[in-house]
């Protein structure tokens, strides 16, 4: 896994400003119940979660069905450890919601330009769950 962190964190380094000279990252590999638990709580959740960084514990977790063999998971890794250089390079967001407007489009960049891969995503989407909630007024 410390190859495969080493390559990853370099190819970010060499498409983004993020600075990579940064110990790396922790990864976790748990039961998909276990990570949704740990994510939602109680509350429930439709659709998968593939993966996330905790923000507090300074650990990137993703599902031990994780494989790095598979293009795509590998992008994953990509988003989740430009939120761990995103946390470590002290970037201020109003939210954390706001800490996804880069890693969707890199996780995208990484897997064309690396793998081939062409992986589309609704770029409305990306922008309404990239935004801070606005306060409500009730």
């Amino acid at each position: 896994m410390k190859e495969i962190l080493i390559a990853l964190m370099l190819w970010i380094g060499a498409n983004t400003d993020y600075n990579i000279n940064v110990p790396l990252p922790t990864v976790a590999f748990i039961k998909q119940v276990e990570m949704e638990k740990l994510y939602y709580g109680e509350r429930t959740q439709e659709g998968e979660l593939y993966g996330f960084y905790n923000l507090k514990n300074n650990i990137i977790i993703l599902p031990d069905t994780w494989n790095s063999a598979k293009p795509f998971d590998l992008g994953l890794l990509v988003h989740e450890i430009i939120h761990y250089l995103q946390d470590v390079n002290n970037i201020q967001y109003r939210c954390t919601a706001e800490m996804e407007l880069d890693a969707w489009p890199l996780q995208k960049q990484y897997l064309a330009n690396v793998h081939g891969y062409h992986w589309e995503y609704n770029g409305l989407w990306h922008l309404m769950i990239s935004q801070c909630p606005s306060p409500s007024n009730f």
